[in-house]
């Protein structure tokens, strides 16, 4: 179908994801009429899924309703729907306003330190394979930058200068002018027609400010020319790629896009407690000041029966086991160390890439003042 201000590719990708699990119950519907065909069932359907969490099927009892509305036969299925999915939307408003977590949360949602865990712990250089790569990048976009909506992680194409931006598709820009810089421009996602974005377009270009990633964005390009953000056999990725990878690199089973959110926004309330600093936050990730309080501030179960403190002290506990079981592991193995090491070295030395600080102190890497390189 095409897409319009009416229909837009948010109900058109719902649309698609209702045909196919549909298609799986009954391999003969048609792709065009399904929804008119079976519009009695369709609504138990979506309902009886306990798969589905109450905003999924309020997405899909909207684009249910709105499909109905445009090309529909029957105008009261249409309000019917219409009626429901207005009722899932209260419903979720109210769970979210207690800022607790869903029961997926409950099982798969990892603090901000969680991540920065996993990355402290990786030797980029060391990723041999495409796939390892991207799930590196992946989830560095997702920790030290405020997450975007999984659109437009797989939707995004490089550009190199300000005169590509065609101000239709989701870019990444790479700016090579003296300090590498890198910019995320969001031309369509689902609140690209929203007054506040339409008619602001500055908030459409976020700056990445973390150095070490647009070096990390730059070198991928480099390493791997391609025309998406993330692509495989020169085609840009789907969403369950994209989940895949994380929840790979993450080892959490049901973790998503929504979470990383979460966590990174409940990380930046805990330490910016200024409403200044929290719409910053706001417009980097293309939403509002109160979306952000209502939809992803999350008080973790666990923690609302402890008190701060004792979960501060918990936490810090466990990287600190942590990290001794990773530096026992590689002190076992003084080879791959000092590979490791030597790697580090070259890429510091020679080919002038950014470090962290927490891998330069792991392999006793310090810069020599007198000689200008690392030892």
């Amino acid at each position: 179908m095409k897409i319009t201000k009416e229909w837009s590719k948010i109900n058109e990708k719902n649309y698609i994801w209702l045909f196919n699990y549909m298609k799986v119950l009954d391999n003969n519907i048609d792709e065009y009429t399904f929804i008119d065909d079976h519009k009695r069932k369709i609504m138990s359907l979506i309902e009886n899924n306990n798969k589905w969490s109450d905003s999924s099927k309020e997405a899909l009892l909207f684009t249910v309703a709105k499909y109905l509305k445009l090309w529909g036969n029957n105008e009261k299925y249409g309000k019917l729907y219409s009626q429901k999915g207005f009722e899932y939307m209260q419903k979720t408003k109210l769970k979210e306003a207690e800022n607790k977590q869903t029961e997926n949360e409950i099982e798969n949602y990892r603090d901000h330190e969680y991540f920065i865990h996993i990355l402290n712990n990786i030797n980029e250089p060391d990723i041999m394979t495409l796939n390892g790569h991207y799930q590196y990048l992946l989830l560095s976009l997702l920790t030290y930058q405020p997450p975007l909506r999984t659109d437009f992680y797989t939707t995004c194409k490089f550009i190199r200068t300000k005169a590509e931006d065609n101000k239709v598709d989701n870019f990444m820009r790479i700016d090579r002018r003296g300090t590498i810089k890198c910019y995320y421009i969001v031309n369509n996602d689902k609140v690209s027609n929203t007054k506040v974005y339409s008619m602001n377009k500055t908030l459409s270009t976020i700056e990445i400010n973390n150095k070490s990633l647009c070096e990390l964005i730059n070198n991928s390009f480099i390493k791997y020319p391609r025309e998406f953000l993330f692509e495989v056999n020169n085609k840009p990725i789907t969403q369950p790629t994209l989940l895949n990878w994380l929840r790979q690199i993450t080892k959490v089973n049901g973790i998503n896009i929504d979470i990383m959110r979460s966590s990174y926004i409940t990380w930046f309330y805990e330490i910016n407690k200024t409403l200044v600093k929290r719409e910053t936050l706001a417009n980097m990730m293309r939403h509002s000041t109160t979306t952000a309080q209502r939809n992803y501030y999350k008080v973790p179960t666990d923690e609302a029966e402890t008190s701060d403190e004792t979960v501060l002290q918990l936490k810090q506990k466990l990287y600190e086991l942590q990290s001794k079981c990773n530096d026992d592991n590689t002190k076992e193995n003084p080879k791959l160390y000092n590979k490791r090491r030597n790697d580090i070295l070259y890429n510091s030395n020679t080919k002038n890439r950014a470090v962290k600080e927490a891998t330069l102190q792991k392999y006793g890497i310090k810069y020599d003042d007198v000689i200008k390189k690392y030892v």
